[in-house]
């Protein structure tokens, strides 16, 4: 890992839009932002974060996350999440989760993301392994 990752900010900024309102089993449960898009841009946010420091032949996998969904997200408004390093313990990064609307200003959720930095061989002979 390259130096620099410790002060890292990786930032996702999306329209929310139909697909991305709370659905289960096919039918729409409410129709507002899920958590479960909020999660998987939490995800992206975290992973563009410290992707720019990876060193050549390196990797990194998501290890844990956790999302508190504060306020619900109209169908059309911005949000802006950002994920900040906050934590490098050897090959362990810990992201803190932030996300907002309406021009930044409400606090919609946050949380933490944690990345553990692998050898990209080592994680395709993971996968490898995982598929047969």
């Amino acid at each position: 890992m390259k130096a620099g990752v410790e002060n890292s900010i990786g930032v996702v900024d999306v329209i929310v839009t139909p697909e991305m309102t709370a659905q289960l089993d096919g039918r729409e449960i409410h129709p507002v932002y899920s958590t479960f898009w909020l999660a998987y841009h939490a995800e992206v946010a975290a992973r563009r974060a410290i992707e720019p420091f990876f060193d050549d032949g390196e990797n990194a996998v998501g290890a844990e996350l956790h999302v508190k969904h504060l306020a619900m997200t109209s169908v059309g408004a911005t949000a802006h999440i950002t994920a900040r390093v906050t934590s490098v313990l050897g090959p362990v990064i810990t992201c803190a989760i932030e996300a907002r609307v309406g021009n930044k200003n409400t606090l919609v959720a946050e949380g933490i993301q944690v990345q553990v930095c692998v050898a990209d061989a080592l994680l395709q002979e993971k996968v490898a392994g995982a598929l047969r």
